[in-house]
């Protein structure tokens, strides 16, 4: 990996490996991923999890020891490429039922640094193993249940699974059908353990490597998460946040949808930034530049992607207005190369370069010719 992409990455991780230390996570693995050629790759990202001091119980639906002694097996070898690869993930194997007992016993270990493994009779079905892992995460108090599956749902729901879903949201999937038949039971089950206090449920993929990781550790993840509320918290950024900020500007930079703004622009005088904070972790931001004559300048608007479908945008925009209105501006106006259908059905109106005094003229980038749009906000 090159050295610049590589820091890139894990300065951008850094935010959600604070966030999730300490936490405690229920996995369920199901017996079709402890079968998948993947079960290596999923393993080492769980010892990995156990490394960063992420409190974790597994619950494992197996139909012979085969597939739970591979997943031992793995355990047994340690993590890959690391300065003591012989030495074997701390595991605590238990097959006891969802007791009170018990999971003194399992709070015991994790409190020890090991991961708890649960298993149950070869005999268990899916959907008794999805029924004991729901238990289990509600009974423990965990922050996040965690369940390996691949969707057999239509791709007309490939959009919705793949973000964010509020419990409203999958509760009104679920009545109007829209999950296949062996998709449904998992999301009845994800839905109710939000609504008996774990913060966040997920599904995963066990067939792409590191779905995991990166479900937990990007702003964009890699599959479905659900939870009771958005969790969006719109604040003033500081310069503190601002290395957070470059970052997450940085695809749409690369991609020109945004016009790269220098660090002591983002920080100086006349500038005013916005973040929306996801598990306070940056998810979107917005700017108020120079104020001209009663035109105020906003820009930098943007969404993480997985984030876009929960109108970011659009409240990151108002709050900028608003903001703009209290520093004594009558008009916004925002300049863009592609967005400019998206601002017009939100009150902006194109306009021609004159519109603007002449200071804001003269910042005008005559090279990429992007469309000026105008608001009147008094």
């Amino acid at each position: 990996m090159v050295a610049h992409r590589f820091a890139q990455w894990f300065r951008s991780s850094s935010p959600y490996i604070k966030e999730h230390r300490d936490k405690r996570f229920v996995l369920l693995l199901p017996d079709v991923c402890l079968q998948h050629e993947e079960l290596r790759n999923i393993a080492r990202d769980i010892a990995l999890l156990n490394v960063l001091s992420i409190q974790l119980l597994l619950v494992v639906q197996a139909s012979s020891k085969t597939g739970e002694e591979a997943l031992q097996r793995v355990f047994d070898q340690g993590l890959p490429s690391s300065r003591h690869p012989n030495r074997s993930v701390p595991l605590f194997s238990s097959n006891e039922p969802v007791l009170h007992d018990s999971m003194a016993t399992w709070q015991w270990h994790i409190d020890r640094g090991e991961i708890v493994m649960i298993t149950a009779n070869t005999e268990e079905t899916l959907e008794q193993a999805i029924v004991r892992a729901s238990q289990i995460a509600i009974e423990m108090k965990a922050d996040k249940l965690i369940a390996f599956h691949e969707f057999a749902t239509s791709s007309d729901l490939d959009i919705e699974l793949n973000s964010d879903l509020s419990t409203g949201t999958l509760r009104h999937l679920i009545k109007a059908s829209k999950f296949a038949t062996e998709d449904e039971p998992l999301m009845q089950s994800l839905l109710h353990v939000c609504e008996q206090g774990v913060k966040r449920a997920h599904v995963v993929s066990y067939q792409d490597d590191g779905a995991l990781l990166t479900e937990l550790f990007t702003a964009d993840g890699s599959g479905t998460q659900i939870s009771t509320d958005d969790y969006l918290t719109l604040r003033k950024a500081t310069a503190l946040d601002i290395d957070d900020v470059l970052q997450l500007m940085q695809t749409d930079i690369e991609q020109k949808r945004l016009v790269p703004r220098e660090r002591e622009l983002l920080i100086g005088e006349t500038t005013t930034m916005f973040i929306a904070e996801h598990d306070n972790v940056p998810v979107g931001c917005v700017a108020l530049y120079d104020l001209t004559d009663g035109m105020q300048e906003i820009g930098s608007l943007l969404a993480a992607p997985k984030h876009r479908d929960r109108n970011i945008g659009l409240r990151l925009l108002a709050r900028a207005e608003k903001a703009a209105g209290q520093r004594g501006a009558t008009h916004v106006y925002v300049f863009t190369k592609s967005a400019s259908d998206w601002f017009k059905k939100h009150g902006y109106q194109v306009a021609p370069i004159d519109s603007l005094p002449a200071l804001c003229r003269a910042k005008f980038d005559h090279e990429r010719q992007p469309t000026l749009l105008i608001k009147a906000i008094a």
